[in-house]
Parts: C-alpha cells; sequence; structure tokens
C-alpha cells in the first residue's frame, strides 16, 4: 500500500537516528540488505514526489486557464462597455 511523503519522510528520518545510535555492524550482509532498503525507499518517495509533482503542475495549469478564461471576459467586457458608451455597439 502506497503511503503519504509524510510517513516516507519520517521513516528515512527514524532510521537515520537509529544508524546512528548502534555501534556500526561488521555483517556485510545486514549492511547490504539495509542499503537495498533505503534504496527500495527512496525510489518509492522519489515516485510519491513526481505523482504530486504531475498533481500540482495539473492544477497549476488548471487555474492559469481559469484566469485566463476569467481575464478575457473582463477584456471583452470592458471592451464592449468603451464601444457601446460611443453610441454603437460592435460584436467582437
Amino acid at each position: 500500500m502506497l503511503k503519504s511523503l509524510e510517513d516516507y519522510i519520517v521513516d528515512m528520518e527514524n532510521r537515520s537516528a537509529m544508524d546512528h545510535s548502534q555501534p556500526p555492524t561488521e555483517d556485510v550482509w545486514t549492511q547490504l540488505q539495509q542499503k537495498e532498503n533505503d534504496l527500495l525507499l527512496a525510489a518509492e518517495l522519489g515516485k510519491a514526489l513526481l505523482e504530486k509533482n504531475e498533481e500540482l503542475k495539473k492544477q497549476h495549469d488548471a487555474v492559469i486557464e481559469d484566469y485566463s478564461k476569467k481575464l478575457e471576459v473582463c477584456y471583452v467586457s470592458v471592451k464592449g462597455d468603451k464601444l457601446f458608451s460611443y453610441g454603437r455597439l460592435i460584436l467582437l
């Protein structure tokens, strides 16, 4: 099950704190397994960051599109009001 980004960060911080509190292990297998676990955790964290980045990009694009449409409506409205005030109506 995919954890939240915050959960990954907490896991990494906890693991780092545990690594510093324990004496170095001479067992190469244990060290290799720990490095593999760290690598998997980093890969999952990277994937979660990429997914969050994509989500934020989509939200950003939607906001830009929404405000662009609103700005265009305001521009057309203001331009229409100016044209109307000159005594003629021109459809844009």
